[in-house]
């Protein structure tokens, strides 16, 4: 079979199978987490972003392949979940972006958009990393335009893209050795995989159905055990630049590339995004003069930001206590009630409390479980979002909640790690200034409320949350999904695991015991105050005891319990 080329209609299809089979493989991108805990839901975020690209390219109808392209581009963007689905959003935007005025896609336009959205999605990230979809997706732009200079028709070029995406993501456990202690290669590489597995179909004639074989699998690793977790496509930022600057660009045909181009050299963490009419900057850099002075030579400038960033810490970094929150059978949260959920109307708990005028600075905060989110309103959160572990809120939802609030000035804490780069994503479709601080956990999140203050404008308050952050140390309780080797650990499936600051540190068959050893970890000399948030598997009763017996271990220490109601973690700890 041989296919010279595609139009609008093949486009739209080949988009609506991959996500088809992208959907029915999800629970197996899932289960990929290197980490074998019940949480682990690229695969759903992946799929939940692309039905909201399908949706919008059914709505066009008629348009030309580049309409269709356009609108994958800004569904996906709006209905972006979690780091796999902002940079597969980033993915349909660089493709659009390739194909911009085209009406049918030739073999070399197919290398070219894929060019295009390899880049687009490296420039969405702040730190790269290999080993994960972005190798992928790299490597497949590579064996596109290989296949194109040796004349491949648009099918076999597909097919040959196909192939090598396989190959590269054989290759991740290589390139990351968590992956390979893990025994797994990775989720978001391999949700690309599917998907384009399932557009490859869709150029065939072929119907896509469930997949029968099982997900490659890799040998694991012997390393020594310390290898820090790398949730997805982020690590950890050093701060080498002392000022974030970010502000509004407005002016005629404003050229994007040529700013990030002519920026790169000043800072790290460049973000410049938006229209030939307004753009949104954001770098992190010791010169902000030069940016902005730069920058006004193109147009005016709006809402500018300058944070002085030397006092931040490294986050999970054990301080001095900050302070603390006050008041107050497995998992039932399945990954088909959460896609059930997501489908749903975007309020998705994001309900406002009653405001009598507008206010400086608003908060939204992200959480899932009834306890934790009347903890969080307590504090003074104004909306919180339904979402964190068990389902990462979209793009569009955050603008919602963020919308909702009664302030001129937003602060979104994601409390959690996959949705950062999510929220981040905000301001560029809300029409207020935002502000992310980057809480990775609901403790972290409860610090930085804490720190809030209504009086001080959002530069003040963003400064002193973010200082905040390491001022406390997280620690989970939950079980694992699957047998596996991490940090040194040999885990069965079903054990419990604890998790401190993003590593595994304990393991075993007793709750209560894991808990107790992951506390012992986490509770120093310094340590004032440990906080226990417990689950809606967990009886109060039980919580109570557990806490007994940590009082009588810790006397310097004063114990807490709330419930938390969160479900797939029997606890959620926090010492300050």
């Amino acid at each position: 079979m041989r296919r010279d080329s595609l139009d609008a209609g093949d486009l739209a299809r080949a988009i609506a199978a991959g996500t088809e089979w992208l959907g029915a493989n999800k629970e197996l991108v899932n289960s990929l987490n290197v980490f074998p805990v019940p949480d682990g839901d690229t695969g759903t975020n992946m799929h939940l972003t692309l039905l909201s690209a399908v949706r919008e390219v059914e709505k066009v109808g008629g348009g030309t392949l580049s309409d269709v392209a356009d609108a994958a581009a800004m569904g996906s963007l709006m209905g972006a979940r979690g780091n796999s689905g902002v940079i597969f959003s980033q993915l349909f935007r660089g493709f659009a972006k390739g194909v911009e005025g085209k009406i049918r896609l030739r073999a070399q336009d197919l290398a070219q958009a894929l060019q295009s959205a390899a880049a687009m999605a490296y420039k969405a990230v702040m730190k790269p990393v290999e080993g994960t979809m972005l190798t992928v997706a790299r490597e497949a732009a590579r064996s596109a335009t290989q296949g194109a200079r040796a004349g491949l028709d648009l099918l076999a070029l597909a097919e040959k893209v196909l192939e090598d995406a396989r190959k590269a993501l054989e290759r991740t456990p290589e390139m990351l050795p968590t992956l390979k202690e893990a025994g797994v290669v990775d989720a978001g590489g391999q949700g690309l995989v599917f998907f384009w597995e399932g557009a490859v179909k869709a150029l065939r004639g072929e119907v896509t159905v469930g997949r029968q074989e099982p997900l490659l699998q890799v040998a694991r690793g012997t390393g020594s055990g310390q290898a820090a977790r790398q949730p997805e496509a982020t690590v950890k930022e050093s701060l080498r630049f002392r000022y974030c600057t970010e502000f509004l660009l407005k002016g005629r045909s404003l050229p994007l590339d040529r700013i990030r181009q002519d920026l790169a050299d000043v800072g790290d963490c460049l973000l410049v995004v938006g229209t030939s009419d307004v753009a949104k900057v954001h770098v992190h850099t010791n010169h902000p003069g030069r940016v902005l002075e730069y920058c006004l030579r193109l147009g005016d400038l709006h809402e500018v930001q300058i944070n002085n960033m030397a006092d931040q810490h490294e986050e999970f970094e054990a301080l001095n206590p900050a302070g603390r929150a006050t008041g107050g059978q497995r998992n039932s949260a399945s990954p088909e009630n959460r896609e059930n959920r997501a489908s749903a109307p975007a309020s998705l708990e994001a309900r406002p409390r009653p405001e009598a005028a507008e206010k400086p600075v608003g908060i939204v905060a992200v959480a899932v479980g009834e306890g934790l989110t009347t903890i969080l309103r307590s504090l003074g959160a104004d909306v919180v979002v339904e979402g964190g572990q068990t389902m990462n809120p979209s793009i569009e939802e955050l603008a919602n909640a963020a919308r909702q609030v009664n302030a001129k000035s937003v602060i979104i804490l994601p409390n959690n790690s996959n949705v950062i780069l999510t929220a981040d994503r905000v301001r560029e479709f809300v029409d207020k200034t935002i502000s992310v601080v980057p809480t990775k956990t609901i403790p972290q999140g409860v610090a930085a409320l804490v720190a809030f203050n209504a009086a001080s404008d959002i530069a003040a308050n963003e400064r002193a949350m973010n200082e905040a952050l390491g001022h406390v140390s997280t620690g989970e309780v939950t079980y694992a999904v699957r047998s596996s080797s991490v940090n040194g650990f040999t885990i069965d499936q079903n054990d419990i695991i604890g998790i401190k600051d993003g590593e595994i540190c304990a393991a075993g068959k007793d709750r209560d015991e894991v808990a107790m050893s992951l506390a012992s970890q986490m509770v120093t000399e310094e340590s004032s105050l440990l906080t226990i948030y417990y689950g809606q598997d967990v009886r109060a009763r039980e919580a109570q005891v557990l806490a007994e017996r940590l009082s009588d271990i810790y006397p310097h220490c004063e114990v807490e319990v709330h419930y938390g109601g969160q479900p797939l973690y029997y606890y959620i700890m926090s010492a300050e």
